[in-house]
């Protein structure tokens, strides 16, 4: 029998789409992990908008929404294609602040073009600025079909939806690695504190780059009980970041079904699953 809700989670990594299935029927239980691999990169497709390139990826996530009887689609944004901003409190409660810092951070782009969004910080004193623009977002959107209900998460969007799942209390660090750049978000008792991303050209330059940015985001340095790890080149990133992150802090990759605390019926896949851990986490209700 069909079920409403059914929510699909999407992600992609270079050559890979990565899909997740909900099960509303069912806590924490996915329908269906899987993989689906193009020759091309998605990235680069979306962000030429290639359209060729797009109606092929377009196909596929239009089989799954068929195959599966998909309402909901959730789609991992690219940390590159949005701005973020932490401003204080007083900026955001000004108007004509808002606007002005809006169009510092964007500037050269028309305003009618800027889609911004603030959240809740664990500092009430302050707010997170999220910034997209049409240019940016055209690409994504060409993928999602004749869906009524279509959303676009950021990367501390996804880590938000693991903290509401799993409820870990405590400290939390999380690292999502893409292609050129990580996102870099840091949760305390369950509520974001900061979040950031670091744009690189070689992962061998991630110490510098962490030590540099960590000096103007000092909760980068602070106390993490837990630090979890997913994205394009997990291990990696944890071999060359762990000497700088918190010596007590315990380190995981989110590659088993176990340590995400979700279930499926296939309990072995035929690709690293921390690289599908955005797609679960939007697929969860």
């Amino acid at each position: 029998m069909p079920y409403d809700n059914v929510c699909l989670g999407l992600c992609f990594f270079d050559q890979q789409l990565f899909y997740a299935v909900s099960a509303p029927e069912q806590r924490s239980y996915l329908r269906r992990i899987g993989a689906i691999d193009f020759n091309f990169n998605i990235g680069e497709a979306l962000f030429s908008v290639a359209e060729e390139k797009i109606a092929g990826i377009r196909s596929s996530i239009d089989d799954l929404i068929n195959r599966f009887g998909i309402q909901q689609l959730q789609i991992l944004v690219y940390p590159h294609l949005e701005c973020w901003a932490t401003l204080p409190k007083l900026v955001y409660d000004n108007a004509d602040e808002r606007e002005s810092y809006i169009n510092i951070l964007m500037n050269g782009v028309e305003r009618k073009h800027i889609r911004p969004a603030w959240y809740e910080l664990s500092n009430q004193n302050f707010k997170l600025l999220q910034l997209r623009t049409d240019h940016g977002m055209k690409g994504l959107e060409k993928l999602t079909g004749g869906l009524a209900e279509v959303g676009f998460s950021s990367a501390f969007e996804m880590d938000e939806r693991w903290i509401q799942h799993a409820k870990p209390g405590g400290s939390i660090l999380t690292i999502c690695g893409f292609s050129n750049c990580i996102a870099i978000c840091s949760f305390i008792l369950g509520k974001l504190r900061g979040v950031t991303y670091i744009t690189f050209d070689d992962a061998e330059d991630l110490p510098y780059l962490w030590l540099q940015k960590s000096q103007d985001l000092p909760w980068m340095q602070g106390l993490h009980e837990h630090i979890h790890v997913c994205g394009r080149r997990a291990q990696k990133i944890i071999e060359i970041l762990q000497p700088f992150l918190d010596d007590a802090g315990v380190i995981t990759k989110m590659d088993s079904l176990e340590k995400i605390q979700v279930r499926a019926d296939e309990r072995t896949y035929g690709f690293d699953l921390s690289l599908a851990f955005p797609a679960i986490m939007l697929a969860l209700r």
